[in-house]
């Protein structure tokens, strides 16, 4: 019994032992393991100035999903200084990366996406549907489209009236955001949406026109809503002439629209003055002109009988021909962009074509757009809820 004893005890002593050991040595790991990793992160550290530079060339995709690597990287990606350095970025890069080709059917009740890189490179095109993310404004009318943002208009009926409810839209970060609704009566037959660069403010302009039948006369009444006061202000319309209806063109902190009937010319609405003024027409004696925006300015396509094909001017500090487009017919929207080689992308009858300014020829990327409209897009993380 005593040897079993003293035999028990030295088992028990050696396990003990063993134990201490091993948990000495573990500690001794986990110790060089700390030390190591804290020398490689020392080795890998970068500045914050180097991580905000590569982090506003990434597409917006990626930013979404870094914000869940720390609370240091949410706050810089949501804040105001890196949204305004990735949206210049974007902007500023000459192969268009962080741009989307966004079409509108015919019906206005379905979206598709496309890269605008691919479009202009020999890369393949692939096109994605925007309908599940967009599904609750669906069918819509475009408002306008700036910094990434799309303002919408969606017609609701309830019973015997109809509803026009307005509708701010990213479709980078799939966010959409309601603003209220307007007071005055009427059906919104002018409109534009627009940012203002020296106050950082976006406005949404809309021209409402109610007939009285029991007076029998009409009423023009303009709205604009500020994303700085968050409302609707009622606007003067003096100097306002008739213009074509529907969405006015933003270029250069003002929304374009071409006159109506016999004052050729073209409208502007200035959205840091809110004043209307007038500017005249780059052609003499050519043929109908459309107002459109080409690489941020406001451009002019003008149809030429003696070409049988289009002009593009550009407004600069004056109007400048651009690029002559031949033996196109079908041609009804402004060039959508202008690559690094000249060449032009358009949306020519229910097609896509790139449009070889060196050889004049067309080259078809055998992309179908059955569309409305087509708008380019630059990503952005804008967000609608804070406007």
């Amino acid at each position: 019994m005593k040897n079993e004893k003293k035999v028990q005890q030295f088992l028990s002593r050696s396990a003990r032992i063993g134990r201490r050991r091993r948990r000495i040595r573990r500690r001794r790991r986990r110790g060089r393991r700390g030390r190591r990793r804290r020398r490689n992160q020392q080795s890998l550290h970068l500045p914050e100035e180097i991580i905000e530079e590569i982090l506003s060339i990434l597409p917006v995709k990626s930013l979404l999903r870094f914000r869940c690597v720390s609370k240091t990287w949410r706050s810089l990606i949501g804040s105001k200084r890196f949204i305004k350095a990735h949206h210049q970025n974007s902007i500023k890069n000459p192969s268009f990366p962080h741009q989307r080709l966004i079409t509108v059917t015919t019906k206005c009740d379905r979206l598709e996406e496309c890269s605008l890189q691919s479009l202009l490179s020999e890369a393949p095109i692939s096109r994605y549907s925007l309908d599940d993310a967009m599904a609750i404004l669906l069918p819509y009318q475009n408002l306008g489209c700036c910094n990434g943002l799309f303002c919408v208009l969606k017609n609701s009926r309830k019973r015997a009236e109809i509803f026009q409810e307005i509708y701010l839209w990213n479709p980078s970060t799939r966010t959409s955001k309601k603003l209220p609704v307007i007071s005055s009566p009427g059906y919104v037959r002018n409109y534009g949406f627009g940012w203002v660069e020296s106050s950082d403010e976006y406005k949404v302009f809309v021209l409402l026109f109610h007939y009285d039948y029991y007076r029998g006369i009409g009423n023009w009444v303009g709205k604009v809503y500020s994303s700085k006061t968050k409302s609707w202000k009622t606007i003067e319309l003096s100097g306002y002439l008739r213009v074509s209806w529907g969405r006015g063109v933003f270029a250069g902190g003002k929304l374009y629209w071409k006159n109506y009937g016999d004052k050729e010319g073209i409208t502007f609405w200035d959205l840091k003055s809110e004043v209307f003024g007038g500017i005249e027409l780059p052609f003499d004696r050519e043929g109908y002109g459309i107002v459109g925006v080409l690489g941020g300015l406001l451009c002019v396509l003008c149809f030429n009988d003696e070409i049988r094909g289009y002009r593009v001017w550009v407004m600069k500090e004056s109007w400048e021909k651009v690029v002559t487009l031949s033996h196109l017919l079908e041609l009804l929207q402004p060039p959508l962009v202008k690559g690094l080689n000249g060449d032009i992308l358009v949306n020519c009858g229910s097609t896509v074509v790139v449009y070889d300014c060196r050889d004049n020829v067309f080259c078809n990327l055998e992309y179908r757009s059955f569309s409305l409209s087509c708008h380019v897009c630059v990503e952005s993380l804008v967000s609608p809820k804070d406007l």
